[in-house]
């Protein structure tokens, strides 16, 4: 969230661009995504300005390197910003600031903490369908057991497949 001058000088080139946001999520967590229809809010709290609040974490970041802190996170979920932003405010968010863990913005090359280049929205995003570009799996996630029925339901929907960034 932009509330100082400084925080508008590191995030608000984003508001003019036109790049779609990514959403890291394990195989099975993808499942219940696409059979809901439904990206959940997260099941924890994040700390924004002193609160505590439950949010859907996006980031700008396509190349983002979650493996040496979340190796987990196998699918990268490609969304329509625009479409989103029709429907649901988006703002820029930095879990290392608002968390304590980091005292210098994302202009700052002393910064000790990654660069996420998060996204929030507040509230479940609804038909996500609707605003899904493409889904990367990684990892050879996609030859996971439960997978073949998420390639059915993306090929239903026209949706684009790629496994570690090659089409599907």
């Amino acid at each position: 969230m932009i509330n100082n001058f400084n925080n508008f000088i590191d995030e608000s080139y984003l508001e003019s661009n036109n790049a779609p946001l990514y959403h890291y999520t394990t195989t099975y967590q993808f499942i219940e995504i696409l059979e809901s229809n439904i990206l959940n809010v997260s099941s924890f709290d994040n700390p924004v300005n002193g609160n505590k609040i439950k949010m859907v974490s996006l980031t700008r970041n396509k190349n983002l390197d979650f493996s040496y802190y979340k190796p987990y996170l196998d699918v990268i979920i490609e969304l329509d910003k625009n479409k989103l932003l029709k429907k649901y405010k988006i703002s820029p968010y930095d879990f290392f600031i608002q968390s304590g863990k980091e005292d210098k913005p994302k202009s700052n090359i002393k910064r000790k903490e990654p660069f996420e280049f998060e996204e929030l929205i507040l509230e479940d995003i609804k038909n996500i369908d609707k605003y899904i570009i493409s889904v990367n799996f990684r990892n050879d996630s996609i030859f996971d057991k439960p997978v073949g029925k998420i390639l059915t339901i993306l090929k239903n929907k026209n949706i684009k497949i790629y496994e570690n960034g090659k089409e599907y």
